[in-house]
């Protein structure tokens, strides 16, 4: 059995509608699903369950009671409209495939594919270096 104590009732005329604070007693039962708590909301300020609005319900610890922060509205409730974690993960993807595949200029690609050249060395035996002559000076 769902029982419900009224700790605040706040009237707000500018948005049109009430907002309460809500203490709701379910003893020997889990805490209650939102569609029990808008239907037992209902009842007791006869109104239409669409006018109900549940922002949150906390659970208290080791107690069969929960708090209730709900909204009536004096029109139908608002709706709210949120995408669907199916419909973000299919966009997000096709976006993101077009701006992270980048075609690299052909130079770069064949620089990519040419392998080092490494000298061989018996072991014990330094590699032999180059010797570069300065940058400054041009050959005549």
């Amino acid at each position: 059995m769902i029982r419900i104590k009224v700790l605040t009732e706040k009237k707000n005329p500018i948005l049109k509608r009430t907002d309460l604070m809500l203490m709701v007693d379910h003893t020997a039962q889990p805490t209650p699903k939102t569609d029990d708590i808008i239907k037992k909301i209902a009842e007791k300020f006869k109104t239409s369950p669409e006018k109900v609005e549940v922002i949150y319900i906390f659970s208290q610890k080791g107690i069969a009671r929960s708090r209730v922060k709900a909204r009536i509205w004096k029109e139908k409730t608002p709706v709210k409209k949120v995408k669907k974690k199916e419909e973000v993960k299919r966009e997000e993807p096709k976006e993101l495939e077009e701006e992270m595949v980048e075609e690299k200029p052909e130079k770069e690609k064949a620089e990519m594919k040419k392998p080092e050249k490494v000298e061989d060395t018996k072991p014990g035996e330094e590699p032999e270096e180059k010797k570069e002559e300065p940058k400054g000076e041009e050959k005549k």
